[in-house]
Formats: structure tokens, C-alpha cells, sequence
């Protein structure tokens, strides 16, 4: 390792990767509203069905070229291009390359059964599931299908979020996750479209049911 790599990394930084997953309507989206900054200064999403109001880049190349012009400083886009795991492969190595311990970066990877492994990550996505936490880096990874989503971002999430699911395969998966039952995880009410529960998972802590209500789209 390099001494410019050494400089960038800080491994006593707290890991506040989350890994959220929810069917459609089930609050994914307002739980992220509510949890992240948008308007911060080093934000990247990675955001196939434009999900996100942040500045859109629809070229693999064009977010290349922006990274390293801004290096490790301000940088605010989501990534819309075909969702294929070469594309996102791609897109993990670049966010790697421009985190740094003393640049916080929040980064945003929407449906990512959709461009990872059901069992290992990629070598990208993986690299930067099992180290962003040291380069300052904090993951919100998203799926409707936590099934056929990858192990190491559930490995290496600290919080799991789950709102209510579309498939008995969705349950089975994210009611071992959360160390609770599938009834238990089922027993979840959309209050008059306003608000729904889900449940949340710290670490090794038990699973805790909670509410969030709707906000308006930013």
C-alpha cells in the first residue's frame, strides 16, 4: 500500500453502511429523505430509474471525467446508465478512487440485486462494501429483492432496514437477517398512506419496530 492510500484511510471512522430493502411503496425512499443530507457537499448515487433530484450524469465516461476533475472534492451526481454489473463495477472503482477519510462521501447504490452476485460481491462493489468505512465513506444500498442481492453488503452493513416485502423468498431471507420471525416481519401497517412501519437492526442489537411518515420528494 501506498503512503498517499495510508494517508487517506482512518480505521478508528464508525461504519454507518446501511443496507435497506423494501417492495415498492413500503417507505425505502422516505427513510433515505429523512436519513441523508442531499444537499451535501459529496453525494453520488448510483440511480438506474432516477429516484434522486441530484445533478444527472447518464455516461459512464462523463462521471469518470467529473471524478477526477473534482478529485476529493465537492461532488454531487447520480449515475443513470444501463444497469449492468460491468457499468456498476465501473462506477464502484471510480467512488473508491475519490473517498478519503477527511472528505466524508455518501454514496447511494439503488436496486442493487439488479448489478450484484447472490454470493460474493464483484471485485469493486466488494472492495468498497468491505473498506469505505475507513475512507470516510458511508453506503445506503437498496433492493426489492434482498434474496438475490449479494452477502457481503449484508456482511458488512451495520443497519439493516426492512419495510414490508413482495415475495415469501423476500421474508424468508430478511427474517433471518433481522433475527426475527416471518410473522413478526409480515406485521407491518401503512397507516392511511401517511405512515408506515418497518424495522431496524443496529449491529448485533435486537430488531426494533418503528415509524416514519411520508415526506415530500426533494
Amino acid at each position: 500500500m501506498s503512503q498517499n492510500e495510508q494517508k487517506r484511510q482512518n480505521t478508528a471512522l464508525t461504519n454507518n453502511n446501511h443496507i435497506i430493502v423494501g417492495a415498492s411503496g413500503s417507505g425505502k425512499s422516505a427513510f433515505l429523505r429523512k436519513k441523508i443530507d442531499f444537499k451535501q457537499n459529496r453525494i453520488v448515487a448510483w440511480d438506474a430509474d432516477e429516484d434522486f433530484r441530484l445533478p444527472r450524469i447518464r455516461s459512464m465516461a462523463i462521471f469518470e471525467r467529473l471524478a477526477k476533475k473534482q478529485g476529493f472534492g465537492q461532488i454531487r451526481c447520480a449515475v443513470t446508465v444501463e444497469p449492468t454489473e460491468e457499468n456498476f463495477e465501473r462506477f464502484c472503482q471510480i467512488v473508491f478512487a475519490i473517498a478519503h477519510c477527511k472528505a466524508p462521501i455518501t454514496i447511494i447504490c439503488e436496486e442493487i440485486a439488479d448489478v450484484t452476485r447472490v454470493s460474493k460481491a464483484s471485485p469493486h462493489w466488494g472492495q468498497l462494501c468491505r473498506k469505505i468505512r475507513k475512507y470516510g465513506g458511508t453506503i445506503y444500498a437498496v433492493t426489492q429483492r434482498p434474496e438475490e442481492a449479494d452477502k457481503t453488503i449484508f456482511n458488512q452493513a451495520k443497519f439493516k432496514w426492512c419495510g414490508a416485502l413482495g415475495s415469501a423468498a423476500a421474508y424468508k431471507k430478511m427474517a433471518a437477517e433481522m433475527d426475527i420471525s416471518v410473522p413478526e416481519l409480515r406485521n407491518l401497517q401503512n397507516i392511511e398512506k401517511k405512515q408506515i412501519e418497518y424495522w431496524l437492526k443496529e449491529g448485533t442489537q435486537a430488531a426494533q419496530k418503528a415509524k416514519i411518515s411520508f415526506m415530500r420528494r426533494r
